[in-house]
């Protein structure tokens, strides 16, 4: 389900730029230069095997950030980091249950691309490597693991210095964590 929804996004993506592909240059996205972009970030949650029991992460909801430089119009460096915190029920073999808050932190290096399809909007695809800790609270439960991450999303430019920003990210980390939507502004220095 999850990948059809990330495919979807991407076809999307490119019917936008394809419709509008005469005017896809945009005097508000030609920005380089250092931005930073604080983000408010809702998990979806999932469900994964540990030992002989079953974690089932709720709907998270935290906060986070990307530091980048834009090297041009389409390509980008960043940084990020995020906070969250979700229930997470754990369901042993005998099919006893306990769920407490867990809280996931998270951060990792991207490669960013963007193509901006009209002069206010923007799609862009993010590639990177991340790394991932999980504390599950009074489940006993604290690991950390790593892996590739990505993401798909829009931007939108209020002007050449304030974008806002919706992505969906996934990654090849298995966790309670799960996929996640981020709702960022953007600020360009």
């Amino acid at each position: 389900m999850k990948k059809k929804i990330l495919l979807s996004g991407f076809a999307l993506m490119m019917c936008i730029s394809q419709a509008d592909a005469q005017s896809h240059k945009s005097e508000l996205a030609t920005h380089t230069g250092v931005y930073l972009e604080p983000k408010v970030i809702v998990t979806m949650g999932e469900t994964i095997s540990h030992g002989d029991s079953t974690l089932d992460g709720d709907t998270g909801y935290g906060i986070g950030f990307d530091l980048g430089y834009s090297f041009t119009e389409y390509f980008a460096l960043e940084i990020d980091g995020t906070y969250v915190e979700a229930d997470v029920t754990e369901t042993l073999i005998t099919g006893e249950q306990e769920t407490d808050k867990a809280s996931f932190y998270t951060y990792g290096v991207n490669s960013v691309f963007t193509y901006p399809v009209t002069e206010h909007f923007i799609v862009l695809g993010k590639v990177g490597y991340g790394y991932e800790h999980e504390d599950l609270g009074d489940l006993g439960i604290k690991g950390s693991e790593n892996g590739v991450n990505w993401a798909a999303g829009i931007e939108y430019s209020f002007n050449p210095h304030l974008e806002m920003s919706f992505e969906y990210e996934a990654a090849d980390i298995r966790s309670a964590h799960g996929d996640s939507l981020q709702f960022g502004l953007i600020y360009k220095f």
